[in-house]
């Protein structure tokens, strides 16, 4: 919803996409960090379809979240295909999207 606050989205997005549940005993609350940013980037058209009729720009809302080692993933199928956990540097290189690798190469600030 595009009332839902940025926090209660993340927490949301986070489940859906990997099942790691945010707020659990195993993943706190205290773990999502907002970090204040914004990104604002225009929606390639292959991809408009996803979203309602009009729209060719997003804002993405940066959060970090402490995930701790072990936690079981469980990918949404319909958006992500696989995972795998990288230092930093390659993850960002490995990115399609730019404002997620820059995003990564800010983790450092954020932890």
């Amino acid at each position: 919803s595009i009332d839902e606050p940025s926090a209660e989205t993340a927490v949301r997005e986070v489940a859906e996409e990997t099942g790691i549940t945010v707020g659990s005993a195993e993943v706190p609350l205290a773990n999502l960090r907002d970090w204040n940013l914004r990104n604002v980037y225009e929606i390639y058209p292959v991809w408009r379809h996803r979203y309602a009729p009009g729209v060719t720009h997003n804002t993405e809302h940066v959060f970090g979240l402490l995930v701790p080692r072990g936690t079981s993933v469980t990918l949404a199928p319909r958006e992500h295909l696989q995972y795998q956990w990288l230092p930093f540097r390659e993850a960002a290189d490995r990115c399609f999207s730019p404002s997620n690798a820059e995003a990564i190469l800010q983790l450092s600030r954020f932890t």
